[in-house]
């Protein structure tokens, strides 16, 4: 009975481990047929939390909860949840900060990660954004970087500078559903 006993613990054992081995290895395909597919911010954009598309962006770039946001260091990206927990804004963080890689993908109305203040005036200027490419409000509530609200396209960019310095480099852009 004793012999009995230990070849079924011995077959449950490896029974076990195969079972574990093969979901890993699913697992790993699931996540590697996936990861050719494009999430970009402007999908997760004014959706639920529960919503297939937010899921899925979450669990590729690993997002963790703080309050009212997902933090997604790994892609740059941070997403402001609402209290109907949809995705109000998305936050690109341009630098390396406070954890966050660098955001890599494309930016709104053709802006560049290396684009300074003058060179984003011109750039709205030229596509009737703001006022002659000038925001709607600018502020610097940290007194470190400065906030230029264009309410027109939704959307606050956040510079390096807490003034208006047209050298000023872009440090994250809000994009608002």
């Amino acid at each position: 009975m004793s012999r009995l006993f230990k070849t079924i613990h011995f077959l449950a054992a490896i029974a076990f481990l195969v079972a574990a081995c093969s979901t890993q290895f699913s697992q790993g395909e699931t996540v590697s047929q996936n990861k050719n597919e494009t999430i970009t911010y402007q999908s997760v954009l004014g959706k639920p939390l529960n919503d297939q598309v937010v899921v899925d962006f979450m669990s590729r770039y690993y997002c963790s909860s703080a309050a009212r946001f997902q933090l997604c260091e790994s892609a740059g990206v941070a997403l402001l949840i609402d209290s109907n927990q949809v995705v109000e804004t998305v936050y690109l963080y341009l630098n390396n900060d406070e954890g966050f890689l660098p955001y890599k993908g494309d930016l709104p109305l053709g802006l560049k990660s290396a684009d300074n203040m003058g060179t984003v005036v011109n750039k709205l200027k030229r596509q009737g954004v703001g006022n002659a490419g000038l925001p709607d409000q600018g502020t610097s509530p940290d007194h470190v970087h400065y906030w230029a609200t264009y309410k027109q396209v939704n959307m606050t960019i956040i510079y390096n500078s807490p003034g208006t310095d047209q050298s000023a480099n872009i440090f994250a852009v809000l994009v608002n559903r």
